[in-house]
């Protein structure tokens, strides 16, 4: 799975993204991007950013992959807007194959990502392109590696990146504690490449972080693959938004074993979805602890998880061939997962290959079978062709992406739903039900087109 890339050559390509620095209020590029001078981030030869801050009042471009210097620190205030740029070439070492990427930011082991938006000015990394024109895999992705626990050798490279001359694209080690910096308020949109088969890069990307990191409100939308997904690591998250991803919402291999509360999974019956042996592969959340048999690596994948909101596809015709499960735990992965929903799949959970764990205080809705492989106890199902009536949520009928505009203030529980709990601590999913709901001014819901 894993390839180490070097790099060959830059592309010249002759394109609005691949604009000087400083040119001016950036007229030809539409909504989505402010009207502010673009900067190309300043690298080196080998993609090393030279820069330590990067200011809101310019749109700044990522040519290919770049790279914070180990042992420094990257700061990207708040409200700034990050695009890719000029796509780079890198030659492939194991296939011989060359791939073209753009808009691809890196953190090495012992740097440190500081992005920190607010609920008023967010940072997003997002398309280049017009309204209307935007696309997965406009942008590469953010990937964040760090030196905390995993259940694969320390050597391991991440998926789908080069590795430039005195930069160490692995991840793992000893560390639980360990700080690769803080995402609060930020959103990655339209990301992702696919150099083939399991090996790609995601919208988060998240290898052998630790606790020492902060992952708070930051939305995935429109991914080209998976929107976050964990290689080992012991971070805790909350406050996560995936929306229109192509494979699955959020993926957990190799040993992670972190917390994550509040999270939102919204699939698009008009995104493109993952395959895999001619049907679909796009789950809500995939777990795996290791993908060789018998998937015996040590630590165990075992990612707690609590206040989830899993949502599929309203048309149970649709939802049969676009998704797969709504939870899919693998291959020997443990979990807890408590206080959550799951809506609008086929199957809710499936559980497979040995995975064991803790799956209780859940409300499953499903169109064909509530699990498979295993009934869990300790929870509240319905199957049958219609989710709103069951879970009873704010929203009635219009629970599900998409609906214009789109407002998660609908999926708040009723005191009629099964969802409801006591009202105050015990709801189940993402939003409690009186609340102001936490995705309330830093999300973007449309942004294919705003």
């Amino acid at each position: 799975m894993k390839k180490i890339l070097t790099v060959a050559s830059v592309c010249a390509i002759a394109l609005a993204s691949c604009n000087k620095d400083n040119v001016g209020p950036n007229s030809d590029l539409n909504a989505g991007l402010p009207s502010k001078p673009q900067a190309t981030i300043p690298t080196d030869a080998n993609g090393i950013i030279t820069k330590t801050t990067l200011s809101a009042d310019t749109v700044w471009k990522i040519d290919g992959v770049a790279f914070v210097k180990p042992g420094t620190t990257l700061t990207i205030l708040p409200g700034t807007y990050i695009t890719s740029g000029a796509t780079k070439a890198y030659s492939d070492q194991t296939t011989g194959l060359t791939h073209h990427i753009k808009g691809v930011l890196v953190v090495p082991k012992t740097a440190k990502l500081i992005a920190n938006g607010t609920a008023s000015a967010p940072i997003v990394f997002t398309s280049p392109n017009a309204a209307g024109s935007r696309n997965p895999g406009d942008f590469g992705g953010v990937v964040l590696l760090g030196s905390a626990t995993t259940n694969q050798p320390t050597t391991t490279k991440i998926e789908g990146l080069p590795q430039p001359i005195g930069t160490d694209v692995s991840y793992g080690g000893a560390n639980a504690a360990d700080n690769s910096g803080s995402l609060k308020y930020v959103r990655i949109e339209f990301a992702g490449y696919n150099l083939n088969n399991n090996n790609e890069i995601n919208g988060l990307t998240l290898g052998g972080v630790g606790t020492g990191t902060t992952l708070e409100n930051i939305q995935v939308s429109w991914g080209k693959d998976d929107g976050f997904e964990f290689f080992g690591g012991t971070v805790n998250a909350k406050y996560l938004v995936a929306l229109s991803n192509d494979d699955d919402d959020f993926d957990f291999d190799h040993g992670y074993t972190g917390t994550i509360q509040y999270a939102l999974s919204l699939k698009d019956p008009n995104s493109t979805n993952s395959t895999s042996s001619g049907s679909s592969d796009s789950n809500g959340l995939e777990s795996d602890n290791e993908g060789t048999t018998p998937y015996a690596a040590t630590p165990k994948t075992r990612p707690v998880l609590k206040n989830f909101t899993f949502l599929g596809i309203k048309d149970a015709a649709v939802a049969g061939t676009k998704l797969k499960f709504g939870n899919r735990w693998r291959r020997a992965s443990q979990y807890d997962i408590q206080n959550s929903i799951i809506a609008g799949y086929a199957t809710g959970a499936a559980f497979q290959d040995g995975a064991t764990g803790t799956f209780t205080g859940n409300v499953i809705h499903a169109y064909t079978a509530a699990f498979s492989g295993a009934t869990p106890a300790g929870n509240q199902t319905n199957v049958s062709t219609d989710a709103t009536t069951y879970l009873k949520l704010a929203g009635a009928a219009n629970i599900f992406y998409p609906t214009s505009p789109y407002n998660p203030a609908v999926l708040r529980p009723l005191s009629t739903s099964p969802a409801y709990g006591d009202g105050s601590t015990t709801y189940k999913g993402a939003f409690h039900p009186t609340n102001t709901v936490w995705t309330a001014g830093w999300t973007q819901f449309a942004p294919k087109t705003y």
